[in-house]
């Protein structure tokens, strides 16, 4: 029973990651970029706040910063709130559900990446040719997205042209690595803060590096225009996406493992694209789903990579009265 609630909370989260890009797409139609991310964020971290006060309450912590946490903290909040939403939300204004969706499924290729540059994990052969397999499908969708143009698709009432859908890709693309980085950021944080003290540090380090960007676009947002569906679009955006599918997706790893729970990483974006497609009639060309399919399969001998990886190596049984033992896995 527990198995299966698991994987019914997996499957609310793909869910919500599958059909928040269209939803922000829609929301992108009426609110300028950046005033959409600043109105959001705030939001966000007034409800982090709140939350890390009845922590505090409950177990008497929080609100404890050592000298030496300080970059790590400001790392965080940049690569993921501050500048990681300047370019994600950005690129998704200059791109297609599918393909922002598409871009971000890449996270994990950028993290190994990373994490074998920075020499802190080892990267399975397979692994490798996974990576370049999916790097050689993201190239060939931006190419095709360069070549055969926004084939209709709009943000609000702007039609996308081919430098728009280069420009949104190469964004989302950015905004995957400074997420990447977040990660290995908070893997170290994670050791001195409780979720709720490192949520709420990052968010409002985020939020306040996005108000110099952000502000003149709040300032010049006719709010007159902005109608009770993008309101709870907006509040839908703080809660859901962020705070709620997070906290399942953790909870899922500690029952289940990280390699089993990333699996249900890869149906978000084709639920994405199936979803802008029936909602804001967003196409894709037969190109451009083939170069899909090839990110897609990279990711997936990727992971196959990392399961080898993690395989632990047979034993061999000791030898006794002159026979050889069997090995076996452990």
């Amino acid at each position: 029973m527990r198995r299966s609630l698991v994987d019914l909370g997996l499957l609310f989260v793909v869910l919500i990651w599958g059909i928040s890009p269209t939803f922000f797409t829609i929301a992108l139609g009426t609110l300028q970029p950046l005033a959409f991310v600043l109105v959001r964020f705030v939001l966000l971290s007034l409800i982090s706040v709140a939350v890390l006060a009845v922590y505090r309450l409950r177990t008497g912590k929080g609100w404890r910063i050592k000298r030496g946490d300080i970059p790590w903290l400001i790392m965080s909040g940049w690569c993921g709130y501050g500048i990681y939403q300047l370019f994600y939300m950005t690129g998704l204004a200059h791109t297609t559900t599918f393909s922002s969706a598409l871009f971000v499924a890449t996270l994990p290729l950028f993290s190994a990446i990373i994490l074998a540059l920075a020499r802190i994990e080892r990267i399975h052969p397979i692994q490798w040719a996974g990576i370049v397999l999916s790097f050689g499908g993201i190239v060939g969708f931006i190419y095709l997205a360069g070549t055969r143009g926004g084939n209709g698709a709009e943000v609000g009432h702007h039609v996308l042209t081919t430098q728009d859908l280069v420009l949104g890709d190469l964004l989302t693309l950015g905004s995957v690595i400074l997420f990447a980085l977040y990660g290995i950021a908070n893997k170290r944080l994670a050791k001195n803060f409780a979720p709720p003290e490192l949520m709420c540090y990052t968010l409002i380090i985020g939020t306040l590096t996005l108000i110099p960007f952000s502000l003149p676009q709040v300032l010049s947002q006719n709010w007159a225009q902005v109608g009770w569906p993008i309101w709870l679009i907006i509040v839908y955006s703080a809660l859901f996406p962020v705070y709620i599918t997070y906290s399942i997706w953790n909870w899922a790893i500690g029952k289940r493992g990280v390699a089993y729970v990333t699996i249900y990483s890869y149906p978000v974006p084709v639920l994405a694209g199936i979803f802008a497609w029936i909602v804001i009639k967003q196409a894709l060309t037969v190109g451009q789903i083939v170069a899909a399919a090839v990110v897609l399969g990279g990711m997936g001998l990727a992971r196959w990579g990392i399961a080898r990886l993690a395989a632990p190596a047979p034993s061999v049984a000791p030898i006794a009265n002159g026979e050889a033992g069997q090995a076996r896995g452990l």
